[in-house]
């Protein structure tokens, strides 16, 4: 059986990795880097830097809009549609050198 405290360090833990993920995502952490890949890009119609450019408009626009199912409670992961095209965003924590780390739980 779990302590109460130790529950409520989980949910406190995972309600702060959310709330940086939705800051990521939603264009407000001025450290975090939106990768999108070329294929995708060239799959929303980017022949053109122009076209490109505004294929990644409405990428961003999904992505800031998006909503996450139950199962992802750190809104980590989502599946949206974006001109007819599923596509799937992950989050995932880096360090400032771009090596992906765990998060050490120490937000208790």
């Amino acid at each position: 059986m779990h302590d109460t405290s130790d529950l409520s360090c989980a949910r406190q833990r995972i309600e702060r990795i959310a709330l940086l993920n939705d800051a990521a995502r939603q264009g407000r952490d001025r450290m975090a880097r939106i990768v999108i890949t070329s294929g995708l890009l060239a799959e929303l119609g980017g022949d053109t830097v122009a076209q490109s450019m505004m294929a990644q408009a409405r990428l961003m626009a999904a992505l800031r809009h998006c909503t996450f199912a139950p199962d992802s409670p750190e809104r980590d992961f989502a599946s949206m549609d974006v001109d007819g095209i599923k596509v799937l965003m992950k989050v995932d924590l880096y360090d400032p050198g771009l090596v992906k780390i765990a998060l050490n739980g120490s937000f208790c």
